[in-house]
Formats: structure tokens, sequence, C-alpha cells
């Protein structure tokens, strides 16, 4: 049994040794091999090498200098152009001929021939420059020759650019054209390698010798060109205006991007200003006249003001600019720099104060209710200080406020300015409100109100609410009509100036005319007092105008005598009848005496028969 196990051991130690034994060949059988082939590479070329493009694998020097001379031998090389025909560079064009200088024997020895396995799997490319020589300026006028050459037929290359905006793709990159323009550095660069290298064939495209595109699809700024103005088109927005809506979108804003020469997109600022322009031209209602049914029935427009719905056009433009930017959908509300109560139908909605100036009557509804109706008094029509028409939003209301202007300051308890320095308030020094007091004796320009109504007024409007202004011809209040028709009378009136007896007629007339007034006119008459003063002063001066000519009768004989007397002479024998004359004229009433315009001649007829006397007197 032991021996059996003996001689299993023994056997199996033979076997190894046996195993280690050819391992052992092998392996030197190898590094022979691995040694031979270094010993060889050691004078040829290791696998893989060409030199300037001359395959020199397992190659000696002189078998490579020959097979290089022979290559030099009928050498052309091929320029293959984008377009075009093939052209070719003879090699005895530019005295092309081989150089041996010895660096052949350089790169043999600079190999690492016991690294030749890693050879096996990869090439080994050695250009040496001293190998060819050829003319450098014969290449360059040979190459310039070339149909390639010739600037009149190049191409311009074409950039990538961005197509014209398609409402199904958007915008697209239209990939860039090659052009056929030499970059001739690069070119003579290539082309002076290639001789080099002895290379029968040059691809220009393959070797990048013509001037490229500067942007491509492929460029960054392109393709984030193209997806900025996708992003811009993708925007909607949708403009509420209540009954109607205006939508923006793709196929509008594309009208308005562009792209620049650095390809950065750029959105038309003026394009955006435009179209909120039109949008404010379209849908503001500030300044545009406004169609009331009026407290009286009857259909009125209200022109003038500024009341209204009113876009902040640069505002909204700056905010439809980002809009775009972002690419947003929005349904939204323009930016406005003023609102109105209502966006369907008329703008003032149903909280409004409808002024009547020509009925000097006012109407304020709340929420489509009447709140308040009231008479009032509104500008000086003659001073020139009308009330203005037109649809107005009430800026604020105050109370205890002092209105001033030029020479005055009045104190109100309710202040409600709604244009300028005109608004409603109360007029507490007034005892009468409505008719025409506005066209002689109205305000600065202000609604002037009732104490009470101003009251309510202020207690139940806001800043904002709408204010109807406008004149309604045949609307006028039946005091305006009676205040009216005083108004002649009293014209009439005052026209009297200083009563004669030749005013009779004229102060007749003013007596028909206020007689023919009904009871509230004659009540409106203020200056009746003058006419009643006229009417006395004509009966007064009828009664001395009687008594004057009574006088006149009286005094008419004693003037008739007295006229006799002139032109006489005077004598004695005159005596009597000058006595008589005396006597009759001291019979008189005063004012017959004063009638007597010729009393002179009596006098001095009197004293010359007293002068005729005295001489007769003498002579006796």
């Amino acid at each position: 049994m032991r021996e059996a196990e003996d001689m299993s051991t023994a056997k199996k130690t033979n076997t190894k040794h046996k195993g280690l034994m050819i391992a052992g060949v092998i392996f030197l059988i190898v590094i022979t091999a691995y040694l031979g082939v270094a010993v060889f590479f050691s004078k040829h070329f290791l696998p893989g090498t060409t030199i300037n493009g001359v395959a020199a694998s397992g190659r000696t020097i002189k078998a490579v200098e020959q097979l290089i001379t022979e290559e030099i031998d009928g050498y052309q090389i091929e320029l293959e152009p984008r377009e075009g025909a093939p052209e070719v560079i003879q090699g005895t064009k530019i005295s092309l001929r081989p150089v041996f200088d010895g660096r052949l024997e350089i790169e043999l020895r600079k190999q690492k021939e016991f690294f030749w396995p890693a050879y096996l799997f990869g090439p080994s490319e050695i250009e040496v420059e001293t190998m060819v020589e050829y003319d450098k300026d014969a290449l360059r006028k040979e190459a310039e020759k070339l149909a390639i050459m010739d600037k009149s037929q190049m191409k311009k290359a074409e950039n990538a650019v961005i197509s014209s905006y398609s409402e199904k793709d958007g915008y697209t990159i239209i990939p860039e054209e090659e052009g056929t323009v030499i970059e001739e550095e690069k070119f003579y660069d290539v082309l002076e390698k290639s001789v080099l290298n002895l290379q029968d064939r040059i691809s220009l495209a393959e070797e990048e010798c013509y001037v490229k595109p500067k942007y491509t699809s492929e460029s960054k700024k392109v393709v984030k060109l193209a997806e900025t103005m996708n992003r811009y088109v993708q925007t909607t927005v949708t403009y509420d205006f209540g009954d109607s809506k205006e939508v923006l979108d793709g196929k509008t804003i594309s009208q308005w991007i562009s792209a620049d020469k650095k390809y950065k997109a750029k959105i038309s600022q003026e394009k955006i200003e435009e179209y909120i322009a039109n949008l404010a031209d379209t849908y503001n209602t500030a300044g545009k006249s406004k169609s009331l049914k009026s407290s009286y029935g009857t259909e009125v427009t209200v022109s003038g003001g500024d009341y209204g719905w009113k876009m902040d056009k640069e505002a909204e433009a700056e905010a439809l600019k980002e809009h775009i930017k972002k690419g947003e959908t929005v349904t939204k509300e323009p930016a406005y720099s003023q609102t109105a109560n209502s966006r369907s139908g008329n703008d003032y909605g149903n909280t409004y104060v409808e002024v009547n100036l020509t009925a000097q009557h006012m109407y304020y509804y709340k929420d489509g209710s009447l709140v308040l109706e009231t008479d009032f008094v509104s500008g000086n029509d003659a001073k020139g200080w009308s009330t203005p028409p037109g649809a107005f939003g009430l800026y604020y209301k105050q109370r205890d406020k002092t209105l001033r202007g030029e020479g005055y300051a009045t104190p109100v308890s309710f202040w409600m300015p709604f244009n300028g320095g005109v608004g409603f308030h109360d007029a507490n020094w007034r005892r009468d409100f409505g008719g025409n007091y506005y066209k002689r004796g109205g305000s600065h320009g202000c609604v002037n109100m009732p104490y009470s109504a101003a009251q309510t007024l202020f207690d139940n409007i806001e800043a904002g609410c709408a204010v109807l202004v406008y004149h309604l011809p045949g609307s006028e209040s039946a005091k305006a009509k009676a205040q009216d028709a005083a108004a002649a009378v009293i014209q009439l009136i005052d026209s009297l100036g200083e009563v004669t007896l030749e005013s009779k007629d004229a102060v007749g007339n003013a007596r028909n005319q206020y007689n023919g007034l009904d009871g509230s006119a004659k009540g409106y008459v203020s200056n009746y007092g003058s006419l009643e003063a006229a009417e006395a002063r004509i009966a007064q001066l009828e009664a001395e105008a009687a008594a004057d000519q009574q006088a006149q009768a009286e005094a008419q004989p004693v003037i008739d005598a007295i006229n006799q007397l002139a032109g006489q002479e005077i004598t004695l024998d005159m005596k009597g009848t000058i006595e008589a004359i005396r006597n009759q004229y001291n019979g008189l009433s005063e004012a017959a005496k004063a009638k007597v315009g010729n009393y002179n001649i009596l006098t001095d007829a009197e004293q010359k028969i007293s002068e005729l006397k005295i001489a007769e007197k003498e002579e006796e």
C-alpha cells in the first residue's frame, strides 16, 4: 500500500518537472524571438512607421530612400476643391528633389526597438523636413495659377440664419452655406506640408482650407437666438376690456422682433408703443363724448371733460415687453392712469351726478337710485365765469374749506371739486337757487347749492364719481322763464333814465310790459319802485305843465299890452295907459307875473313918465 502511494507521488513530481521544462523552453523561444525582432528593428523602421507619408515599416534606410526617390520622380499633387474639377501641381514645376542628409539615420536611432510590440497597435508618423526640397516661390506661383485661387469665382460663405416666422413651426435655423473663399495662409501651409510628405491629393474641404462661416447651425449664439425668438412668439396676451377683448399672439409679435449682427434678439420698442397707442385710441373713453339718457327723457351728448378710462401707455408698454421676453400667456387688464365706473355700456355706469346748466337743476344717482335732486346756481355768464360743460370725475371731498380767488376768500362747509377749481359746495349767502341767477349773478364757476343739498351730496358721493355737465335748450325752469320775462321789464325800466314829459310813452310801455307779466314774474322785477317813481314824476311834470299853461294865459293880456308900448315914444299923454297896464300886472298871480318876460318895457315906460313930469314942473 505504501509502495503504491510512493509510486504515485513520484509520478506527479516527474510530470511537474516536465511541465516546467516545457514552459522554460517556450519562454526561451519567445525571448529569443522577441530579441531577434528587436535586433531586426535596430536596423529597420518599426511597424506602422511612415516617413513624410512614405510607408517605412520594416524597411531599411536605403529602402526608404529608394521609395522616396521613386515617389519624387513624376510626382504631382492633386487639389480637390469643394466645387469644380480637381487641379494638379507638377513636382517638376516646383523643382522637387530628395535630400538625404542623415536625418533618417537619426530617426532610426531614436526608435525604441525593444518596445516594438507596442507599435503593432498604432501608427507612428515621422516628418522630416530635410528629406524633400522644393522652390517655395515656385510652389506659390503655381498655386496662384489654379482656378480655385481665382477670387472672382470664389463664393462667400454664408452664416446660419433664422428663418421667417411660420405659424406652424415658429422660427427655424437655416443652416450655413459653405463657401469657396480660400483661407490662403491655411491653404499654403497645408500645401507645403503635403508636398513635404509627398501626398498625392489634398481635399481642400477636409483640410479646412476655406474661410468658414462665422456662425453655424450649431453655434451657441444661433441656437440661443432661435430659442429666444421662439419664446417671444409663444407669448399670448389677452387684454380684457369688459365687453371686448384683444388677443395679441405670435403672428403679430413676430413683426416686432428681429436679430442684430451679433445674433441678439431685439424687440421693437416703437412697435410695442404703436400697438399700445392703438389700443388706447380704441378703448380709452377719457375725453370722448358720452351719451346720457337725461332725467328729462331726452338723449343728450356730453362733450368735453376728461372722465373715463385712460391707459397708462408707458407702463403698459413696459409690461408687455416683459410678457414677451418671458413668453408668457396671460389674460389681463392694461395698466390705467385713470379709471371709470364701468367697462360695459356707458363708462360712468349707474352712479353719477347729472348737472343741467340750462335748467340749473341737478340729480345724483347712486347704483341707479335717485339720492338727490336740487336747484343750484352755476358760473356767472355775464362776467365770463360760466361753468364748463363736460364729463368729469370727482377729485375728492373736504369739509370746511376756504375758497380763494382774486378778490375773495369764501368759507364753505362742503367742498367737492371735479374740474380744476370748479366744484360743488354750499352757498348759505344765497336766498334762492335755480332760475337764471347764473346769467348775471352767478358764481365764479362753481356749482352753488343749498346747504342741506350740499350736505346730502357730500355724505353719499365718493371720489371718482362721474359728473356729467351739459346744456339742454328747452329745459329752462318756470322760474327761469319768469325771471327772463321779468329781466326784459327790468331792462326797460333801467333804460328810462332821467324822466321828462318826453318819457311818458316809454314809461307807459314799461307799465304795460309789467302788467303783462304773470304774478310770479312780477315778483322778480327788482326795480319796480323805479317804475312807480317814473310814473309819479310824469304826473308831477304834467301838473306843472298845466299850471304853467294857466299862468301863461293869465299873463298874456299884460304881455300884449306892454308889447304895444314897445317902439313908441313915451309922452305924458300915455300916463293913464301905462298906469292901467301897471294895475293889470299887479293884479296877476306870482306864476303869471313870472311869465311876463317884457316887464322891463313897462318899467322903462314908467321911468320915462316920471322924468317927463319933473321936466314939466321945472318949466313952470
